[in-house]
């Protein structure tokens, strides 16, 4: 439970840029796998249009993809890269032996939809709400940043919106940003996975 804050806290949920495994529809989980080069133009996109904005803190999944995209937002800021703080709770969901397999071949493997190494996506909510409840107790009343992976977002916004939306429901794109305010005990849920600064992509590939 939160003290009473002065000022609201305002949260931006970031998805990291374009994977190859995301074009092949494999499950990446906890796998490092890098961006793309599409998923390098997405991050850059998103960077050069924050530029102006202003941010307290960012957070950032060390997955590679998820740290790579955070260091396009950050020089868009003119923030410095050494002070992205990254937390390993906001990595992706693990999804054990099954990482690295489309579903049709997850599916033959483990047909009642349960193998060795998956974490629940209860276990995985979590742990990024502990680590988002605590970045919020730590930067009350600013602005914060969190680079980290669609199924981690939607996991947190299942939690807060107590399953209105979210894992399963709503859909998180590459670079897409996602905002939270939070005052006092209320979090309000604001615009989900806008993607405006990937306009220039459209037709493009």
């Amino acid at each position: 439970m939160f003290v009473s804050q002065q000022a609201i806290t305002h949260v931006n949920l970031i998805r990291h840029g374009e994977t190859d495994w995301n074009v092949e529809r494999r499950y990446q989980g906890t796998s490092d796998i890098p961006l793309n080069g599409k998923g390098r133009r997405q991050a850059a996109l998103l960077g050069e249009s924050m530029r102006g904005e202003s941010w307290d803190v960012m957070y950032s999944s060390p997955s590679q993809r998820a740290f790579d995209t955070a260091k396009a937002v950050a020089a868009g800021l003119g923030m410095p890269e050494d002070d992205i703080i990254k937390d390993a709770a906001f990595m992706e969901r693990g999804y054990g032996v099954a990482e690295g397999l489309m579903a049709a071949e997850r599916e033959a493997k483990w047909p009642e939809g349960n193998w060795p190494g998956l974490e629940t996506w209860e276990a995985a909510a979590a742990r990024s709400m502990t680590s988002l409840h605590r970045a919020v107790k730590e930067n009350s009343g600013k602005r914060i940043l969190i680079v980290c992976h669609g199924g981690i977002i939607n996991a947190m916004l299942a939690t807060i919106s107590h399953g209105e939306i979210g894992t399963g429901k709503t859909v998180i794109d590459n670079t897409s940003r996602t905002t939270i305010d939070i005052d006092g005990d209320t979090w309000t849920i604001g615009e989900v996975n806008n993607t405006d600064h990937l306009q220039a992509l459209v037709g493009a590939d």
